[in-house]
């Protein structure tokens, strides 16, 4: 029959089905698996020969003329014969025939001359040594089936090379077979091919047993039951056993189609746990192994920006990148000795992020929004979606950090343990990380663009350069902050037990009364002021702690470690004084230990201790952040207590 190659032709594989969805410019089609909707893409000839050799068949409509038609193969010599995907021993009986028939055209013998065709075949068999050589007769038929198709090679196959393979055993056997393939092995006990096989023994017995099967057909064996295992579909197999997730990834497809046209248009975000534990610059204590949060250029595979803490991935991790990312690295890498510039700087078109909670959150949509920047989230348990910051995440296995390392326990192995030779400080791995991502990482050669992402970068900043951040870096700081809404009331505003709020809130409680309910954003890594949005005009006012003395210099996190260690020993939370006593107790706490007895201890300690990359190579005579003239609303003074007498705490404090 004559085959239309279009779209929505059905074809089927074994348990597969495909349907072509569309075709291509190449003058190839695209096909889709029915059930996963996988794609792949075939060639024509491919194609036609597949369906002609029936390892595609064609899914008709019933009643329709073709369906019950024979499939011829083509004739106009335009499909060709792949001989390299034919076995060894089929290509050899092709050009055992074609010697034949090439025999009778040398010599000029027409299919009828049967003397001379016999005489002809003996001297063709005696220089192959070909044991079985073929009668005349034969030779004549291969002969007119290859000249009646146009010397198509397709002809010279045997019948039985392309005959289907028929399955020998009972109905009620391949019934049971197929049951417990379904029940058995394809389930998430994960049960071997050999237990399967037991199984089908055994309920074969019962079956004997009951007259309902015959003993002599009653047994398959590993290899039957193996090729039968084989024949279904490898996503199936593996999303029964494994998990849909695992299937995905073992059956993945990652087009070109998610690249980059430029430099950050499209920027990977995501965290990973270093495998170095690191020790406190001031204590000398192992505080556990640090989270470092990284943005990627998905265009150059460029590194944008960095921020290393003991925080987890949250929220705090996620503004502190995004700070490093967007901001000029002038001030941030000055105390570090850098051959080349880290040119990365600008803000992302779009960012794309897994399924964290912290990029769910509306303080990080408000930052995003703020900066112009689109999100686009991967589904879950999908790494290959952003392989570039992977790609960096697997670089880092290769830093010469040998102490302190993190190693894969081996069974039987005496294990070390990197608590005990954690040498480096936390501030010395900041700026080893940074002469990584500025002097090392960007010349590394990407094989398979045969370029590398320090040329990308500066080739397309020169095409195409970044839209620059408007404001100043006090204005990045607020964009980048985080974000709640609280009432403000007669006593000023309260942040977790923090008082804010004076004389600036005037004009504001004039229009609004003493309680109402606005915006608030704080800097993660400075608790000393944070800013009060105006309901009315949207302006920003920055009101300073009332605290001054304790929250100086602290950290969100800080804080939040201090309360809770507080609730615990005092029982009493909010009260000026009680946060000053745990913090003291905190500090004579660690200072008497020795060592860290728990992981959870160091992790405990490494959260108080503030460490971030943004605080170890913040400017040490940096200004107090002042607030723009256009978005202060009150610049009147703030009256102060007196100043208390309390001991400084600086034990955790980064040099």
């Amino acid at each position: 029959m004559k085959i239309s190659l279009h779209a929505g032709l059905v074809l089927r594989r074994g348990d597969k089905t495909f349907e072509i969805v569309r075709q291509l410019d190449d003058d190839s089609f695209q096909l889709e698996e029915c059930l996963t909707r996988r794609p792949s893409t075939v060639d024509r000839l491919t194609l036609l020969k597949r369906i002609w050799d029936k390892t595609y068949q064609l899914v008709l409509p019933a009643g329709s003329a073709a369906s019950t038609a024979e499939i011829k193969p083509p004739t106009d010599g335009s499909v060709q014969l792949d001989l390299g995907s034919l076995k060894k021993a089929v290509r050899e009986d092709m050009e055992r025939r074609k010697d034949y028939i090439d025999a009778l055209q040398k010599a000029h013998v027409t299919r009828g001359q049967r003397k001379k065709i016999e005489v002809l075949v003996k001297k063709v068999a005696t220089r192959r040594n070909d044991p079985r050589a073929p009668s005349a007769s034969t030779v004549m038929s291969w002969a007119r089936e290859y000249q009646n198709s146009g010397c198509s090679p397709w002809t010279l196959r045997s019948g039985n090379a392309c005959r289907v393979r028929q399955r020998q055993t009972a109905p009620a056997m391949d019934r049971l077979v197929s049951r417990m393939i379904r029940t058995v092995y394809l389930t998430r006990d994960r049960y071997t091919l050999q237990h399967t096989l037991d199984c089908i023994r055994r309920e074969a017995k019962e079956l004997v047993a009951k007259k309902e099967l015959e003993a002599a057909k009653a047994d398959i064996s590993l290899a039957t039951l193996s090729r039968r295992v084989q024949e279904i579909d490898l996503f199936r197999r593996i999303a029964a056993r494994e998990g849909t997730a695992r299937a995905r990834m073992v059956c993945r497809s990652v087009m070109d189609g998610a690249g980059a046209a430029y430099p950050l248009q499209r920027v990977e975000v995501d965290h990973t746990p270093l495998n170095w534990v690191v020790v406190c610059d001031r204590t000398g204590l192992p505080l556990g192994r640090p989270l470092l949060t990284v943005m990627v250029d998905a265009f150059s595979g460029y590194v944008l920006g960095i921020y290393l803490s003991f925080y987890g991935p949250g929220l705090s991790s996620v503004s502190g990148v995004i700070r490093n990312a967007v901001m000029p690295k002038g001030d941030f890498v000055r105390g570090v000795k850098l051959e080349h510039r880290w040119l990365a700087e600008g803000i992302p078109d779009e960012l794309i992020l897994d399924n964290g909670l912290e990029f769910h959150a509306i303080a990080f949509k408000l930052m995003a929004w703020e900066l112009a920047s689109d999100l686009m989230f991967c589904r879950v348990r999908t790494p290959w979606l952003k392989p570039h910051v992977e790609r960096f995440f697997a670089s880092l296995n290769h830093l010469t950090l040998s102490r302190g390392r993190i190693h894969k326990r081996v069974a039987n192995v005496m294990n070390l343990d990197p608590r005990k030779d954690a040498a480096i400080k936390f501030s010395d791995l900041v700026k080893g990380l940074i002469m990584f991502v500025a002097d090392v990482h960007p010349f590394e050669i990407n094989e398979r663009k045969l370029a590398r992402p320090y040329d990308l970068m500066m080739e397309g900043m020169a095409d195409c350069p970044p839209v620059a951040y408007p404001g100043d870096m006090d204005a990045l700081r607020l964009t980048s902050a985080l974000s709640k809404q609280l009432t403000i009331g007669p006593g000023g505003i309260e942040l977790h037990g923090l008082p804010y709020g004076g004389a600036e809130l005037f004009p504001m409680r004039k229009t609004f009364g003493e309680r109402f309910k606005t915006l608030v954003k704080w800097d993660p890594d400075d608790m000393a002021w944070l800013w009060i949005q105006n309901p009315a005009d949207h302006t920003w006012v920055q009101s300073p702690c009332r605290w001054e003395d304790y929250a100086t210099g602290l950290s969100w996190n800080q804080h939040l470690v201090i309360r809770k260690f507080a609730r615990h020993e005092l029982q009493l939370i909010g009260a000026y004084e009680h946060l000053q006593t745990a913090r003291l107790r905190l500090h004579d706490h660690w200072l008497d230990a020795t060592s860290t007895k728990t992981s959870a201890d160091a992790m405990l300690a490494a959260r108080y201790s503030g460490a971030t990359s943004a605080r170890v190579m913040a400017p040490q005579d940096a200004p107090k952040p002042a607030v723009a003239p256009s978005r202060v609303v009150a610049d009147a003074e703030v009256p102060k207590p007196a100043p208390r007498q309390i001991p400084e705490f600086d034990s955790f404090e980064m040099a």
